[in-house]
């Protein structure tokens, strides 16, 4: 699949994390948020070299990072919350013609190469949309073809609506919950899958 898009919305990181703030320092928070974004894009770069990455953002910080990683960037427009920042990203893959469009959060735990593969393979056939499920009902991966598919319904419970937003336009989906792309870093009890991480911020 070389027509693929890989999407990565990212916050500014000076507000990531907001949830974890009872429990992490403003400063963790940060440091938190950019490492798990370096990690998530090199190993995508690892893995998936032939992938264009797509890099959605409000931040010049993290805008030079994803450059110098290799990554595409654009700027989310002023006021854009996730949903319009992914619309504005879907609208760039279709302009340079790709066929199929994966979005991943910046903040999994562990990306598998085996599960992606899984999810984009899914997505080969007359499969148009393919959901990663996360643990508490969201959305940590989701594949369409063509890219604007569907609208976007990223919050909670967003793998149902995203399921039924493709229903209601007759398409084929998939939703799946895969072991490690359903845990992301949101509230204080995932921080057990990062602690190797958070002991290096922190030491």
């Amino acid at each position: 699949m070389h027509k693929l898009c890989v999407v990565i919305p990212m916050k500014d990181p000076a507000f990531s994390k907001q949830r974890l703030s009872p429990h992490l320092p403003a400063s963790v928070r940060k440091a938190l948020a950019i490492k798990l974004f370096k990690k998530t894009v090199m190993s995508l770069n690892g893995a998936f070299p032939q992938w264009q990455k797509l890099v959605v953002t409000p931040s010049l910080y993290i805008a030079d990072l994803a450059t110098s990683l290799g990554c595409k960037v654009i700027f989310e427009q002023k006021g854009s919350n996730l949903n319009t920042a992914l619309a504005q990203a879907t609208e760039w893959s279709m302009s340079h013609g790709f066929t199929h469009q994966l979005i991943l959060p910046a903040d999994i735990a562990r990306l598998d190469a085996t599960e992606l593969t899984s999810i984009t393979s899914l997505a080969s056939g007359d499969t148009s949309v393919v959901i990663g499920s996360a643990y508490d009902g969201g959305t940590n991966a989701l594949c369409t073809t063509p890219p604007n598919a569907i609208d976007f319904a990223f919050g909670k419970a967003s793998s149902y609506e995203h399921h039924q937003a493709a229903i209601e336009k007759g398409l084929k989906c998939v939703t799946i919950q895969p072991k490690y792309l359903s845990q992301d870093i949101d509230h204080p009890d995932d921080l057990r899958h990062v602690n190797d991480v958070i002991v290096s911020l922190i030491a």
